[in-house]
């Protein structure tokens, strides 16, 4: 088993979803319906890309953090 890194953000009704670890988006009508989405996506992805793609991928990715902001 694999953990991916996700975001989710609400757009009109439904919400898109976006796989930072290899750039693969999705969406869904609702937030449980775009994480399941975006997790067959993944899964279909790694089914059927090569290696190298895989790698090319995941070599690529940005770097999410989370910052400070504002007076303390």
């Amino acid at each position: 088993m694999e953990t991916i890194t996700v975001s989710f953000v609400k757009d009109g009704d439904g919400y898109v979803s976006h796989c930072l670890d290899y750039d693969i988006v999705s969406q869904g009508d609702s937030l449980q319906e775009a994480k399941d989405n975006i997790v067959e996506a993944v899964t279909g992805f790694l089914e059927i890309a090569s290696p190298e793609e895989i790698q090319r991928r995941l070599e690529s990715r940005g770097r999410v953090e989370q910052l400070r902001i504002g007076s303390a």
